[in-house]
């Protein structure tokens, strides 16, 4: 029988909402002999997200996407990666770009036939991965992608890499502008809220506020009752969750999450079966909300902008329309 560890692992895997703490290393040059632009040097892109020094040259035109999240943001901006995890499904064009492998298990040897002039890895990558990804003769750049700053931020570093500023600096504003409209009509405080993912019966992680999705709902006022609890699983930014805890903090609102093959039971069915669940509050007012696993969970990126557009009338149905 799986352990519950290791099947939040195997469930998990795709996260990449999360940071990992910074290491220092040593970045490979770049190939091309071009002073970095003027939006490079104001991203002060010396040194890569995991703290690592390093030296880009761009704009570079064969760049291989390590993770979800990277690709997503480098279509974003108007680039298209050579290279990208097979699991990455989004946008529908990805699907003709050769893939290397899953992002947990790349195959080095088809990265380097890609001959690649950058490579982009989201943080959330294991250290390990990063020495035999600098020796396939083309630099490293590792990119944090979990908060929604962090997606503004993503959307101006891959366009100063990839040679595309202003479609980035066009595409980060319009996420701000998306935000900063919906907090013009949100009160002081909002409801309290748990996002839950149901592991099996009985079992349960909670988003924390420094979570992909804890960060969103702070910027919408929310109250995220998980704030400070031990993270019991690998993954920071989740908790393990008893029923007991559920019922004790009784939130206004579930965001429930849903991993795990077809056929897998809900995490809002789990909590409106279960006799002593189904006494919450969120569950008797009907506020118990299935959200997109992918969006709101494991790729965080440009489709933040989706998220803006559905939670504010999750939360605040007489303030916006739920869409």
């Amino acid at each position: 029988m799986i352990g519950k560890r290791v099947l939040f692992a195997f469930l998990f895997l795709p996260l990449m909402a999360i940071a990992v703490a910074c290491s220092s290393g040593n970045g490979n040059g770049a190939k091309s002999a071009a002073s970095p632009t003027a939006a490079a040097q104001k991203l002060d892109l010396s040194k890569d997200d995991l703290g690592r020094a390093v030296t880009v040259n761009g704009p570079y035109k064969r760049i291989v996407a390590m993770s979800p999240s990277v690709v997503e943001l480098l279509y974003a901006v108007g680039a298209t990666p050579i290279g990208r995890p097979s699991s990455t499904d989004y946008p529908p064009e990805v699907k003709s770009v050769p893939d290397f492998g899953t992002a947990y298990n790349p195959n080095f040897e088809v990265i380097a036939n890609m001959k690649p002039d950058l490579i982009i890895a989201d943080a959330i990558v294991d250290a390990s991965m990063i020495d035999p990804l600098s020796k396939l003769g083309a630099p490293v750049f590792t990119l944090k992608v979990a908060s929604f700053d962090d997606v503004v931020r993503g959307l101006k570093v891959v366009g100063a890499l990839s040679g595309n500023e202003s479609a980035a600096e066009t595409a980060a504003a319009k996420l701000q502008k998306q935000l900063s409209d919906v907090q013009a009509k949100l009160p002081a405080t909002g409801p309290s809220v748990l996002v839950l993912v149901n592991l099996g019966p009985g079992q349960f992680v909670a988003g924390k506020n420094d979570s992909y999705l804890g960060d969103i709902l702070q910027k919408l006022h929310a109250r995220n009752l998980v704030t400070t609890e031990p993270e019991n699983f690998r993954f920071p930014g989740f908790t393990d969750y008893s029923r007991e805890r559920i019922l004790e903090k009784n939130p206004d609102v579930v965001l429930a999450v849903t991993m795990g093959p077809p056929g897998t039971p809900t995490t809002s069915d789990q909590l409106k079966n279960d006799p002593a669940l189904a006494t919450l509050s969120a569950v008797k007012n009907g506020r118990v909300y299935e959200v997109d696993p992918i969006i709101y969970v494991q790729s965080a990126g440009p489709r933040v902008s989706k998220i803006l557009d559905e939670l504010p009338g999750i939360l605040y149905p007489s303030l916006f329309k739920a869409n």
